[in-house]
C-alpha cells in the first residue's frame, strides 16, 4: 500500500484561488490566479494516450512559494481523475513524484 503524504499549499497568499487551465491545442496545462499567469506545465502526448511531461516552469513573481508543487499536483490530479498515465521527463516532476509517493501509480510502465 502506498503512503500518501500531504501536499502542502503554497507559501503565499493570493488575491484569487489559483485555477488549473488544460490547453491541449497547445500541450500545456497553465496554472492562473485572476488574469495573472503563474506557471506552466508542458506536455507531448503518445499515440497511446500517454502523456510525456516535459517542463514545470513558474513565473519568477511565484517562484520558491509553492507554486511549482501545486501546478504539479493539481495536473496530476486531473491526469489521474481521467485515468491517464505520465511519463515524467521532468526533473521536477521527477522529484515531486520521490516525495508523494501516491502519485507514483501514474507513471506509464517502462
Amino acid at each position: 500500500m502506498t503512503t500518501s503524504v500531504p501536499v502542502p499549499p503554497p507559501t503565499v497568499a493570493l488575491p484569487s484561488t489559483p485555477e488549473l487551465r488544460h490547453f491541449p491545442d497547445r500541450d500545456r496545462y497553465e496554472l492562473w490566479s485572476g488574469d495573472e499567469l503563474i506557471g506552466v506545465e508542458g506536455y507531448e502526448r503518445r499515440d497511446d494516450g500517454t502523456l510525456v511531461l516535459l517542463h514545470t516552469v513558474v513565473t519568477e513573481k511565484y517562484g520558491r512559494a509553492g507554486f511549482a508543487r501545486l501546478l504539479v499536483a493539481s495536473v496530476l490530479d486531473e491526469l489521474a481523475a481521467d485515468g491517464d498515465k505520465i511519463v515524467p521527463v521532468c526533473t521536477y516532476v521527477q522529484k515531486f513524484l520521490e516525495r508523494f509517493p501516491q502519485y507514483r501509480s501514474l507513471v506509464a510502465p517502462a
